[in-house]
């Protein structure tokens, strides 16, 4: 198992390094490309969320590939500028198994990365990129997340991006029924905030780029509106989120401002990675602007150490079983080596028997067929009849 990973994520990169190392899927599918070039590379699975991106690596027998220098190159960085986390072997593997469920998310526990983490490897099948270790790698952590899902119930003590949001709103307004608030984004968190807000009584409308009845998923509850016309739907709300994965601002500093200039008390979630909304739209006076970094999960108690503890129980059962499987892989092809002799020897032997009976069977017939010449034929039934019966096995 010659297995690397380099990455950064919100608890050693500013959110601003973050912005700078996030690869958009084209990005993605792009960069991937180019790593399929390198000689001692056998798969490659590129990782790009709201808080890390991560490159994994799957190196050729022997092969000491640096992932940190790999993933700086991507983006034009020296290495040594960059605080990546390094992790090799079964250090990589268990930092992956813990990462799909949530344990190592800003908001602790929270469902999307799975989605996420499935999405990454379903884009480097697409590139070529994901050779049978990573595959496997990234089924099994797949897998893992979803049985802690099942059985632990690390979302009762926290919750997701989206519900964290809709808390912030909270603060600012004591009373969410019928608060008119913009969503911009019709991507999965996008979504999941619009259907947050709906539930606690939020008047939601929802940008789309193009609708069309039946190809773009709506939350139930939500009025759409096109996202040109979202500088009207900032002034109509009061409460507004975005999440989009636009590698542009989606609210920039010179359209919104003089929107925002009506003195109407506004607060702004911005759940994007880079970030959609222009930094300095939070300086205004009646604006309050979160972003991603401002979410946190909740608090540390026995309650969730022991939920940890159960979570880790079944991470470290799925990774031993993808490290055996490591270990077994490279015996493989003697495994199909001697399965094959062992099969040519059974057919051999079968085909020797077959033979041998056809060959019996032969002599026996020429033998019978004989009494023809020797025999009066008055004699055939009874004389055919006692061989028969002589050869019949005994006690039948």
């Amino acid at each position: 198992m010659n297995i690397a990973m380099a990455g950064i994520d919100h608890r050693r990169a500013s959110l601003q390094l973050r912005e700078r190392f996030a690869f958009t899927k084209a990005e993605a599918a792009e960069a991937l490309g180019r790593l399929a070039e390198h000689p001692a590379l056998e798969g490659a699975v590129l990782l790009s969320t709201c808080n890390r991106t991560e490159l994994w690596l799957s190196c050729a027998e022997g092969a000491a590939l640096d992932p940190a220098a790999l993933l700086g190159a991507l983006k034009g960085a020296d290495p040594a500028d960059v605080p990546f986390a390094v992790r090799r072997g079964r250090a990589a593997v268990d930092h992956l198994f813990a990462l799909a469920c949530g344990l190592r998310s800003r908001v602790f526990g929270e469902d999307q990365i799975i989605a996420q983490v499935k999405g990454a490897l379903a884009l480097a099948r697409s590139c070529g990129s994901a050779d049978g270790v990573l595959d496997r790698l990234f089924l099994s952590a797949v897998t893992a997340a979803k049985e802690v899902k099942t059985s632990v119930r690390l979302t009762a003590v926290d919750s997701s991006s989206a519900s964290r949001a809709a808390d912030l709103i909270c603060r600012h307004f004591a009373d969410l029924k019928g608060l008119p608030c913009l969503v911009i984004g019709n991507g999965e968190m996008g979504r999941l905030a619009a259907s947050t807000l709906v539930s606690l009584g939020c008047r939601v409308e929802m940008t789309v780029r193009q609708y069309r009845s039946g190809e773009v998923k709506i939350p139930a509850g939500c009025r759409v509106i096109r996202y040109d016309e979202r500088l009207q739907g900032l002034a109509r709300c009061r409460a507004l989120v975005s999440a989009t994965a636009s590698p542009h601002h989606t609210l920039r500093y010179e359209e919104a401002a003089p929107v925002l200039a009506d003195g109407a008390e506004r607060v702004l979630i911005d759940l994007a990675v880079p970030r959609d909304i222009s930094s300095r739209l939070g300086a205004l006076p009646s604006v309050t602007l979160y972003d991603i970094d401002d979410l946190e999960g909740g608090g540390e108690g026995e309650a969730r150490r022991q939920e940890v503890a159960r979570a880790e129980a079944i991470l470290q059962a799925a990774a031993d079983g993808f490290c055996d499987w490591c270990d077994f892989r490279p015996h493989l092809p003697a495994v199909r080596e001697v399965a094959a002799l062992v099969a040519d020897d059974a057919a051999a032997r079968l085909e020797l028997e077959r033979r041998a009976r056809d060959a019996c069977e032969k002599a026996a017939a020429r033998l019978l067929y004989g009494l023809r010449e020797e025999l009066d034929r008055t004699l055939y039934q009874d004389c055919i009849e006692a061989l028969r019966r002589s050869a019949r096995p005994r006690g039948e």
